[in-house]
């Protein structure tokens, strides 16, 4: 991985971020990478050496890295509670090594803990999402395969942009700027099937060419939106600002001409906003998509 330091940041913030803590301990593949796409696995693998990564886009990982680190500290002042913290489990499955890591065990309970420093609308409904839940339970099952039992699965989710004025504004907002979620435990045998179906995947995607689905693109599709032509007048600072209008209850449409039969209905006061389709995953997030011709592909069929 080349790391740059485009907004020059001083040097000991660069070596800090950058500052590599993570230890595989030569796992083919980490839990955390088998729930994620097998094409971007493979492709990170096979262009490690050409991938850059900004200082600037660490500063969540360092952050996360810190909240574990210390919460690990606190643990092992508590093995007579029981908590172990931050160990990383092995299995061979189709003759490849696979290993995950939890943060916090606690044998005498069999409760499982995952510390999460993540955004507020992960935890706007307080559910899980898939992966989460996903990545949990595998983890489960490789602490089952050392002899212990799961009874209780949470996660410990810490909202680095929690805003205190929304929480009193939005009822579904999370409300703390730390959030305890209850993750469904699977059986063993649901967890060992899942574990051998992600396995499968990303051998294939190291042999053939496999493509993202929607999900791993988090793709959106075009939509043409409509919404009141008025503008919102909001305050920011010292100045009122005008800001676009939301669409109207039930005005999403994946159909322009049925957008535009809707509009003649509304009458003048309403307007189309037409909003793009977009892979989110490919075009902010993913460090591998100058690499992917799937993605290139699509980026050709949008005309862009």
């Amino acid at each position: 991985m080349k790391l740059t330091n485009k907004l020059n940041l001083p040097e000991p913030f660069v070596r800090a971020v950058s500052e590599k803590t993570y230890d595989n301990q030569g796992s083919w593949r980490t839990v955390t990478e088998l729930i994620g796409p097998p094409k971007i696995a493979a492709l990170k693998r096979k262009h490690e050496e050409e991938i850059e990564v900004d200082a600037s886009e660490l500063v969540y990982t360092f952050q996360g890295e810190t909240a574990h680190a210390t919460i690990e500290r606190a643990a092992k002042t508590m093995c007579k509670e029981g908590w172990q913290a931050e160990e990383r489990l092995f299995k061979k499955v189709q003759g490849k090594k696979i290993s995950g890591a939890y943060d916090l065990f606690n044998p005498k309970t069999g409760e499982l803990i995952d510390v999460k420093n993540s955004t507020a609308w992960k935890a706007k409904r307080g559910e899980a999402p898939a992966e989460w839940v996903q990545q949990c339970n595998l983890l489960a099952h490789l602490i089952r395969e050392k002899g212990h039992d799961v009874r209780r699965i949470r996660i410990v989710l810490i909202i680095r942009d929690h805003s205190k004025p929304e929480s009193r504004r939005d009822p579904e907002y999370p409300q703390t700027p730390v959030v305890q979620i209850e993750i469904p435990i699977w059986t063993d045998e649901e967890a060992k099937a899942f574990l051998e179906d992600r396995v499968r995947l990303h051998l294939l995607a190291e042999t053939e060419e496999v493509e993202c689905s929607p999900e791993d693109r988090w793709a959106k599709p075009t939509i043409w939106a409509i919404r009141k032509t008025e503008k919102k007048k909001v305050k920011s600072g010292n100045r009122t600002v005008l800001i676009p209008s939301r669409a109207i209850p039930g005005g999403l449409y994946a159909d322009e001409e049925k957008a535009k039969e809707k509009l003649e209905q509304l009458g003048n006061a309403y307007e189309i906003d037409y909003r793009p389709g977009e892979n989110t995953r490919c075009a902010l997030y993913c460090p591998v998509a100058k690499f992917c011709a799937q993605y290139q592909k699509l980026l050709t069929q949008q005309g862009k």
